[in-house]
């Protein structure tokens, strides 16, 4: 499975900087957004977990777009926080298949540097790891204020360690589905279903049913 997500997002990066521009822009790659995380599970642990996150993205030139995001998470009952982080470069297009004004099917491919940092996991602990992502997806506009946006990546963190304690190595799958809601050209809320299959070594580390909420501002 591994060499399948790997060759899935390889493939798609070069097949979305060489498909044919269409007249209709597309979704914005440039904006602001904030997200409220209720819910998530720690497989592995079976421990609940909230927090917050933060993205952006900013078009370089067309078809070319830069994006980072960083999530805040608080595990419940537990002096163990979690952060993840993200930085990547992406390609996109937009295909334009003849339906209403403002419809069409968006897609992209991503690579990226990732962290994943564990705060007071064993004892006083801190404990992280930085690798890469490679993900795929598509900004389908069904409605000129409706867009759902599914993704499937692959991450390998590399090795989680540090102050002595040693969690081995993080890699996976991961998958999220989002729905975006505009309500004007600029602003915009979102919802969003996200999980992973992350191996830590022999342990199940999967941040499983996450739920967030958002607000999107583009430029």
């Amino acid at each position: 499975m591994k060499k399948t997500a790997i060759l899935l997002g390889a493939a798609f990066v070069p097949f979305a900087a060489m498909a044919a521009p269409t007249n209709h822009e597309g979704p914005s790659y440039t904006y602001v957004q904030g997200d409220y995380i209720p819910y998530g599970k720690i497989d592995g642990t079976s421990a609940d977990y909230d927090g917050f996150g933060l993205e952006g993205s900013a078009a370089i030139v067309p078809h070319v777009y830069v994006k980072g995001r960083y999530d805040r998470l608080d595990v419940d009952n537990s002096r163990t926080d979690i952060d993840r982080g993200s930085l990547g470069v992406g390609l996109n297009d937009f295909y334009d298949y003849g339906g209403a004004e403002g419809t069409g099917l968006g897609y992209y491919g991503q690579v990226s540097y990732e962290r994943l940092q564990f705060d007071d996991v064993v004892g006083s602990a801190d404990t992280s790891a930085t690798g890469y992502g490679i993900d795929a997806g598509l900004r389908w506009m069904v409605d000129p204020a409706v867009e759902i946006n599914p993704n499937i990546g692959y991450v390998d963190y590399g090795r989680n360690s540090g102050d002595g304690v040693d969690l081995g190595k993080a890699d996976g799958m991961r998958y999220s589905l989002r729905t975006v809601g505009y309500l004007t050209d600029n602003l915009a809320l979102s919802a969003e279903y996200a999980k992973t299959d992350y191996d830590l070594s022999a342990a199940d580390l999967d941040f499983g049913n996450e739920v967030r909420v958002g607000a999107r501002y583009s430029f």
